[in-house]
């Protein structure tokens, strides 16, 4: 404080200034910290109601928080200030506020994510119509790769599978698909169709794929094994070798930006499981040939253990950053 001919004027030491701004930081950084925990809250509920509805969860109970309540609970409330002074004369400096400006302090750097995964893609803007024209040329290109694929293997006789099979499961889908979901072997009702994933199974394959924002239409969906095994008994090791020339180079034409490896079976098949391992320890991420495969439960077993279908979806979900035409914008 010094004195002056007018009286007394209040001057803030260098330190209560530095001290007031390393406060303000401080505080900044807290209320931002709780407002994206609670934005990543809302995320996860928002998130877990899609896949209640999808997949036939049982919906929370009365008195539970809604992502709606949370969102509403995180918008931050200004606190009223009162009307700006006059401006100070040139030789004093303006008097410092009571209050910190929430503002005025640079933002903090981004909280890390807990666990490692992919960076979300952005969402796509309108494709340009000479990219359109490019992935059309594409997907032209791959199908008929796949078509003449189908026509050498169809009447393929080199395991004993084909003897009591009905129809070659090939496979269907995108032929350039992002995202490739693959079994392990058909059953009684895709060997008598012809199709991957059909019967109680495909359809729940079809509402976990349509819980992503996608069709069955815009992803690739084959099996280890082409041909059904007796039974539906687990194909053999010989078997699933015999097959994978086939699904390697089916891959090698769609070239995936990320596999979905469906049970044990199919873990197994593309080299990510020894026979006894556990797909419970081993759940996740892989590399299969540089792209990345998640491991998860196959349908038939969520049609046997419903409670493992939030483990799935949660698979599911670091899946999806992978897939930038997931919204309608080529790659």
């Amino acid at each position: 404080m010094t004195v002056t001919a007018c009286g007394l004027e209040a001057r803030p030491s260098a330190g209560h200034v530095e001290g007031s701004e390393k406060r303000e930081g401080k505080l900044v950084v807290s209320a931002r910290n709780a407002l994206s925990e609670l934005g990543e809250l809302s995320r996860q509920l928002r998130l877990h109601a899609q896949l209640d509805g999808a997949l036939g969860l049982q919906t929370s109970g009365e008195g539970a928080l809604s992502p709606l309540s949370i969102r509403a609970s995180a918008r931050p409330t200004r606190t009223p200030t009162a009307p700006e002074r006059p401006p100070a004369r040139r030789d004093r400096p303006p008097k410092p506020s009571a209050r910190p400006r929430m503002d005025a302090a640079p933002a903090p750097p981004s909280k890390p994510e807990r666990r490692p995964g992919p960076a979300p893609a952005s969402a796509p803007e309108a494709p340009a119509r000479g990219a359109s024209v490019r992935v059309e040329e594409r997907r032209r290109g791959k199908e008929e790769a796949l078509v003449s694929l189908y026509k050498e293997v169809s009447g393929c006789t080199l395991c004993p599978l084909n003897e009591g099979r009905t129809k070659l499961v090939f496979g269907q889908g995108d032929a350039a698909a992002e995202l490739v979901f693959i079994g392990e072997g058909p059953g009684q009702q895709e060997d008598r169709e012809g199709v991957a994933f059909c019967g109680p199974s495909g359809d729940l394959l079809t509402k976990m794929i349509t819980a992503m924002g996608l069709t069955r239409d815009e992803v690739f969906i084959a099996n280890i094994v082409k041909c059904r095994p007796p039974g539906n008994r687990n194909p053999t090791a010989d078997e699933m070798a015999t097959c994978q020339p086939i699904l390697e180079r089916q891959l090698e034409i769609i070239k995936p930006r990320v596999i979905c490896a469906l049970g044990k079976i199919a873990g197994r098949g593309l080299g990510l499981l020894q026979e006894h391992d556990s797909l419970g320890r081993h759940r996740g991420f892989h590399r299969w040939r540089g792209t990345p495969v998640m491991l998860t439960y196959h349908p038939a077993y969520l049609l046997r253990q419903p409670s493992e279908k939030r483990k799935t979806w949660n698979d599911l979900q670091e899946v999806m950053p992978y897939l930038q035409r997931r919204r309608g914008g080529p790659s």
